[in-house]
């Protein structure tokens, strides 16, 4: 999601992150817990992000020297950044978002260089988080609803045209370091997770783009090369409180502030049960890759939801032969985004992958991994909204048995996880002793119906054969073999 707009300052920070004196976890703990190294690298950090914030408001038009503080906790996994007096962002810079995430993602990443594992950074602002300082643009949330009644959901798919100020120029909002726009890409992915969620979920899906292939009057562009904004403005042009909220603002992009709270004020105006934000990220450096989610640090309660769509994704990714080791985030990042702080329901932010690596670009253009990775949200998804634990599919043991010789046994097949139907259980031989031995392969297609083996004994002699068995479900994922012996008897 974030652009590749980003100073100089904090890559001076990874040269000296990725030096020998933090080569390793160990030594990265060590050092914090040394008090000359650990002033060493809060005195850099704090050099480098206030330069860096001195050249952001530059760019903004104001001339101020602003003091940063930074504080590292490597047991929590926790940085805070407190930005003294002359640096606190309001409504008309969308509170810092466009210049404080990208700022996260660069110290988390160099942290992880320096063997100092950073999931939370907080910022600060004279020692209070920036809602501290303006309660009054946070919707309350709505009263709880049972996750099993959820009936309708809102997808909005990264961002699309946006006219800049005062040229009316019209430019995408994310750059193409590989090649690939997200502005357009992105929406692919929506469908095919709105088609998921209607299947499998049973939601009615809105859609905070659209996906019309007729021009924009305005821009001559498609409807769905637009972003957000506009998108909305066509459909309330009377309620500009939705896609029109910095109507003065000075800033040559307050359009693009505009589409961040259009897509969640849209989400409040249909009063949807949850809102999945889809975007690819990127990072100047092209080695960092993966897919990532985010929640909102205001709503830690959604944590458990980005948490169980990683895991969908991790399961139905890892799945599909080429995408083993595809990097999948462990657990879901507090972040700052407007797009999930506004809405009053249940939301997450999905980076799917960075356009900014090779590797990942490759990914993002497959239909079969985008296939793959949006089944794993809407699994992760649907999981959390039934009270569902997301884990490993695996097979219980299986007991050697006995049969008599011309009869059969129904065994019972027990397996821990939560397979997409129709599944199907596969019979194959691991070694076959003095008796003809077939395998097979049995589907079943109702959840409620017991999963079971029927072994026969056919023939008229003893043997043995040692069978090894897994489950396979619809979206590919299997489970390890277990193996075990079925011995035909005499009487």
């Amino acid at each position: 999601m974030k652009g590749l707009k980003l100073a100089t300052a904090v890559v001076a920070c990874s040269l000296f992150l990725v030096s020998p004196v933090l080569a390793s976890r160990a030594e990265a703990s060590r050092a914090a817990e040394d008090p000359d190294t650990y002033a060493e690298l809060l005195a850099l950090l704090e050099r480098e992000i206030g330069a860096q914030l001195t050249r952001h408001l530059q760019e903004e038009g104001r001339l101020r020297q602003v003091t940063v503080s930074v504080a590292v906790d490597p047991q929590k996994r926790r940085m805070v950044v407190d930005f003294g007096p002359g640096y606190l962002p309001g409504d008309e810079q969308n509170y810092g978002e466009l210049f404080l995430i990208p700022l996260a993602a660069d110290l988390r990443h160099y942290s992880d260089q320096a063997g100092l594992e950073i999931l939370d950074v907080e910022f600060l602002f004279q020692g209070k988080p920036i809602d501290a300082h303006f309660p009054e643009d946070r919707p309350m949330p709505r009263a709880a609803k049972s996750r099993s009644a959820h009936t309708q959901a809102l997808v909005s798919s990264s961002h699309g045209y946006i006219a800049l100020h005062p040229s009316r120029a019209w430019e995408f909002q994310r750059p193409v370091p590989l090649g690939l726009q997200e502005d357009v890409l992105s929406p692919t992915y929506g469908d095919e997770l709105q088609d998921l969620l209607e299947q499998r979920s049973g939601l009615v899906v809105h859609r905070a783009r659209s996906r019309s292939k007729d021009p924009h009057p305005e821009s001559g562009h498609s409807w769905e090369q637009m972003s957000s904004r506009y998108h909305l403005k066509a459909l309330f042009p009377e309620r500009a409180d939705i896609w029109n909220e910095l109507p003065n603002s000075p800033s040559s992009d307050r359009e693009v502030k505009e589409d961040i709270r259009a897509r969640p004020n849209y989400a409040n105006h249909l009063g949807v049960d949850i809102m999945l934000s889809l975007h690819t990220n990127g990072n100047p450096a092209p080695g960092v890759r993966g897919a990532e989610v985010y929640h909102h640090r205001t709503k830690p309660e959604d944590k458990a939801l980005g948490d169980s769509i990683l895991c969908g994704m991790r399961e139905v990714i890892h799945a599909q032969p080429g995408y083993e080791s595809f990097p999948v985030r462990a657990e879901s990042v507090a972040e700052g985004h407007g797009e999930n702080r506004i809405g009053t329901m249940p939301s997450v932010i999905v980076e799917t992958a960075y356009h900014s690596n090779p590797e990942d670009v490759a990914a993002l253009q497959d239909p079969v991994f985008r296939s793959v990775a949006m089944k794993g949200v809407e699994k992760g998804y649907r999981l959390w909204a039934t009270g569902k634990a997301c884990e490993t599919m695996a097979l219980d043991p299986l007991p050697d048995v006995q049969i008599p010789v011309r009869s059969s046994l129904i065994v019972p097949v027990a397996f821990k996880g939560n397979p997409q139907y129709p599944v199907v259980l596969e019979l194959g031989v691991a070694s076959c002793m003095e008796r003809s031995c077939t395998p097979s392969d049995k589907e079943f297609q109702d959840p409620s119906q017991p999963v079971q083996l029927e072994l026969l004994c056919n023939g008229g002699g003893a043997g043995t054969v040692r069978w090894r068995t897994r489950l396979r479900d619809a979206d590919g994922v299997v489970t390890e073999f277990q193996e075990f012996n079925q011995s035909c008897v005499l009487t």
